[in-house]
């Protein structure tokens, strides 16, 4: 009986408008910070929550989560105020995080000086299937934690990108994740 349940709600869904499936999926977002009791603050005009989780040990991060253009967006700032004779190696050290991430992307934001970690899911996705918006932050969540750690290896450390990321791939690698 479930299986029908869900089955309708989800014909019902895809026949609504883009608007009332924007809404749908703002909802439940609200609603998954609410039940969690995470501490967060709600745009309602922009569609975008903002949350605190822990980035590293003892470091919190704000994490944006928006709905706009038809999608779920997931972002988080994973270096501010990087020193600038870096910019080159910030950004091949981005390239080969783009080519091993099969979702999202690291972004180096020259003009103001910060790196980002974005994803974005259909809206469809988790507009249809219950847990999703869950599922995707949770993702989001532990990649931002790798790619963090990648970026402050790069500048504290000054470790070469290639080395970086041949490290991650073997440390996921013999955990059994993927990227």
């Amino acid at each position: 009986m479930d299986k029908i349940k869900n089955y309708l709600i989800r014909i019902f869904r895809l026949a609504l408008s883009h608007e009332k499936q924007e809404e749908i999926v703002w909802k439940e977002l609200k609603k998954l910070h609410d039940d969690a009791e995470w501490k967060y603050g709600v745009y309602e005009k922009e569609k975008y929550i903002e949350t605190v989780f822990e980035i590293s040990k003892n470091r919190g991060e704000f994490y944006y989560y928006m709905i706009y253009d038809g999608r779920f967006h997931c972002r988080v700032k994973v270096l501010e105020d990087y020193p600038v004779e870096l910019t080159t190696e910030l950004f091949v050290l981005a390239a080969h995080f783009n080519n091993i991430l099969k979702d999202g992307v690291v972004i180096v934001n020259v003009n103001n000086n910060y790196v980002e970690f974005h994803r974005k899911t259909e809206l469809l996705i988790p507009l249809l299937y219950t847990g999703e918006i869950h599922n995707q932050m949770i993702n989001h969540y532990k990649f931002a934690k790798d790619i963090y750690a990648a970026f402050q290896r790069l500048v504290i450390e000054q470790e070469a990108p290639a080395i970086i990321i041949a490290d991650l791939l073997k440390n996921n690698e013999s955990n059994g994740d993927e990227s």
